[in-house]
């Protein structure tokens, strides 16, 4: 790899890394404390081991930090589905792009039951959530157009982006219920359920 690149992705690993160790530590203290309203954000500050001035350059809000940094699909997977990869089908390249989210992130079953816990806690935060899917569903629609052959109506795309939405939901509750299966794998044959019952 150039130095260049390396100096570059050099900060972005450690904002990464800093990211996650507030989310990590807003969390905690919203489990514990039974609410986002529960702890300040100078105890945050605190507890994520930075100064309150890099904790509003972080988050700008306590409910930012607790659901994290916006979900990040990375440059070379979507330019992959915007030209139409890696398989043709929208589907099967929706259903490939959220499996390569998922090799470049830990899914640690104590922290999805934990983020489960607070969301049903706090419904505030599904409010915040809400904005979040709709901007990445915006954005999935607007290079599922660019695809070859993107000609499917708006409409359309966005019920394809749902579907696999559902599916990932489904999958989250019965990886909860029972670890010890294979993540990845549940979203996989929940889009094979999909294209059975209405195929």
């Amino acid at each position: 790899m150039p130095d260049s690149a390396t100096q570059s992705s050099g900060p972005r690993r450690g904002r990464r890394v800093t990211q996650l160790r507030i989310t990590d530590a807003a969390q905690r203290l919203a489990d514990d404390r039974g609410s986002v309203d529960g702890f300040t954000m100078e105890e945050l500050a605190e507890a994520s081991d930075v100064s309150r001035r890099t904790l509003f350059n972080y988050y700008p809000s306590k409910v930012d930090a607790v659901l994290g940094p916006e979900l990040d699909l990375g440059s070379e997977a979507l330019e992959l589905f915007r030209t139409g990869g890696p398989t043709g089908d929208l589907v099967d390249d929706l259903q490939a792009l959220l499996l390569n989210i998922l090799e470049n992130e830990e899914v640690e079953i104590a922290a999805i039951q934990r983020f489960d816990r607070i969301v049903h806690a706090n419904p505030v935060l599904l409010i915040t959530l809400k904005q979040r899917m709709r901007r990445l569903v915006e954005q999935l629609v607007d290079l599922a157009s660019q695809r070859p052959g993107g000609d499917l109506p708006v409409h359309d795309m966005q019920i394809a982006i749902a579907v696999v939405g559902g599916v990932t939901e489904t999958a989250v509750t019965a990886f909860v219920d029972d670890p010890e299966q294979d993540f990845a794998q549940l979203i996989v044959d929940g889009i094979a359920t999909v294209r059975r019952l209405f195929g």
